[in-house]
């Protein structure tokens, strides 16, 4: 088990280093904006979860979106594996941050109180 300092270290440098990679790397569909939110990696470090947020293009843009960027996670992550110098590079896999969501509809829901009230 690796020391909690270092997973979260580990975390903020995936999450930095996936969203170069996506930056330069990854076609998403026109009009679609697609962040790394945040990255949980195992205590052991030989996993990680890399959340993501997709904006823009309506619901069947942010499910090609994510489709798209499940069938790229072998090229991710091989890019990742270059990237990193440390063994092993925690094996990555794509999740929809549902916490992001639930934030914009809570931030959509106070500004509509604040207009109203």
């Amino acid at each position: 088990m690796a020391d909690p300092r270092r997973v979260e270290k580990v975390n903020v440098l995936i999450r930095e280093v996936v969203a170069g990679i996506l930056a330069r790397e990854a076609q998403f569909p026109e009009g679609t904006l697609v962040t790394v939110t945040r990255v949980s990696a195992s205590h052991d470090l030989y996993y990680a979860t890399v959340f993501v947020s997709i904006l823009g293009g309506g619901a069947e843009a942010e499910a090609l979106a994510f489709a798209e960027l499940r069938k790229e996670t072998g090229a991710v992550q091989h890019l990742l594996n270059r990237a990193l110098r440390m063994r092993p590079v925690p094996k990555i896999t794509f999740a929809i941050d549902v916490e992001e969501k639930r934030r914009e509809r809570v931030e959509k829901l106070l500004g509509k109180q604040a207009r109203e009230g």
